[in-house]
């Protein structure tokens, strides 16, 4: 990470883009410190990672809309470092549509989906039709595949394990799963390990270091480290937050002997990058 520092995870929004209970929700996980504002994000990511990611969302049963207009306009003012992932609610007849204009028309480099956030089945129509037009396409998915809070959240479409059959279907749709899948994190670093198509990032998990170490661990021994990615999850934490835990993960204090994951794989550079944009 030494030589080029990219953020895979980070959050624009405005508090009237999110639904009253979504606000809630992560309030209470942050002690209501919740600045993913464009002022906030330059300081704290654009100031610290050389490149980063930054999603756009869209969770119609929630109330989550922040618009893929607002995030491309945003990254314009940082050509070549930022890359904007548009959101997409996979209910909506219209999504394929949507992406193909989002695409060509804002130059947007990716699609975040969030089933469970969003209420929608990962295997429904819609979202078969918008994997084709995203692998045509050549952009990634970044996938909120994974546990989620709030009450009208449908849980039963978070498994990872549900993305096999689009990596069987779509083999050259590169996917990224957010937050190692968890709590189904040996579940994604099976799906890691049979897809190589498939990624997944770290972020909002280095502050559970416990389950963040016990991920890395999992992922060595199933020799899938290099589909591992960076990420802050921002506003969850800064750039820097989140480096300075990864870092650290190897810290257990005095007189404590773990298993050490290795340096020099949270070192890496940009080989992931790289791979996403092949």
């Amino acid at each position: 990470m030494t030589n080029c520092l990219i953020d895979w995870h980070t959050n624009l929004w405005l508090p009237e883009h999110l639904g009253e209970e979504s606000r809630e929700e992560m309030g209470s996980r942050t002690g209501g410190q919740m600045d993913a504002s464009p002022p906030a994000h330059e300081t704290h990511i654009a100031g610290t990672a050389e490149k980063f990611i930054v999603l756009a969302l869209r969770h119609n049963q929630l109330g989550i809309r922040v618009p893929n207009d607002f995030v491309a306009q945003y990254c314009a003012r940082f050509p070549g470092r930022a890359y904007p992932f548009m959101g997409v609610d996979c209910n909506d007849p219209m999504a394929p549509r949507q992406v193909e204009q989002a695409v060509k028309e804002l130059g947007v480099k990716g699609i975040k989906l969030a089933p469970v956030y969003a209420g929608f089945d990962p295997w429904c129509e819609t979202a078969m039709r918008v994997y084709k037009v995203a692998e045509r396409l050549k952009v990634p998915l970044l996938w909120h595949q994974s546990a989620a809070y709030a009450a009208k959240s449908t849980m039963e479409w978070g498994n990872p394990i549900l993305l096999d059959k689009i990596g069987r279907e779509f083999p050259k749709l590169r996917m990224v799963v957010a937050h190692v899948g968890q709590p189904w994190i040996g579940e994604t670093v099976v799906l890691l390990r049979k897809h190589k198509q498939i990624f997944t990032d770290l972020s909002a998990r280095y502050y559970r270091k416990w389950q963040c170490y016990n991920a890395l661990m999992l992922a060595l021994d199933y020799k899938v480290t290099d589909q591992i990615l960076f990420g802050s999850d921002f506003p969850i934490q800064t750039t820097q937050q989140a480096l300075d835990s990864f870092r650290a993960i190897n810290d257990w204090g005095p007189g404590v002997a773990m298993p050490k994951f290795p340096a020099e794989i949270i070192e890496e550079e940009e080989e992931g990058l790289r791979s996403l944009e092949a």
